[in-house]
């Protein structure tokens, strides 16, 4: 059985400017730039959208993981589907 790369279980990596980018979305003041990388941070280090969440022998662990990708995963169905799909009409209610 091949070693893990990192501990699945441990919290999301970061640098000082992906704080400073999910301080400012939080405040509702990020730059352009800062919301992009804020919103990467999000999909790709803490909810691990695009990382297996296999892990052999530990089904637990790989139950965790899907719940964090389930929320990258709802973030890129919003950010990538026309919004005419998603929101129901007036008259459909």
């Amino acid at each position: 059985m091949s070693a893990l790369k990192s501990n699945p279980l441990a919290p999301a990596t970061y640098e000082e400017a992906d704080v400073e980018a999910i301080k400012a979305m939080a405040a509702g003041n990020a730059s352009p730039g800062q919301q992009l990388r804020g919103m990467q941070w999000i999909v790709h280090k803490a909810a691990m959208t695009y990382d297996e969440t296999f892990v052999p022998g530990q089904p637990d662990v790989g139950n965790h993981l899907t719940g964090r990708r389930n929320v990258g995963n709802q973030i890129l169905k919003l950010v990538n589907t026309p919004i005419h799909l998603l929101v129901k009409s007036k008259k459909d209610s």
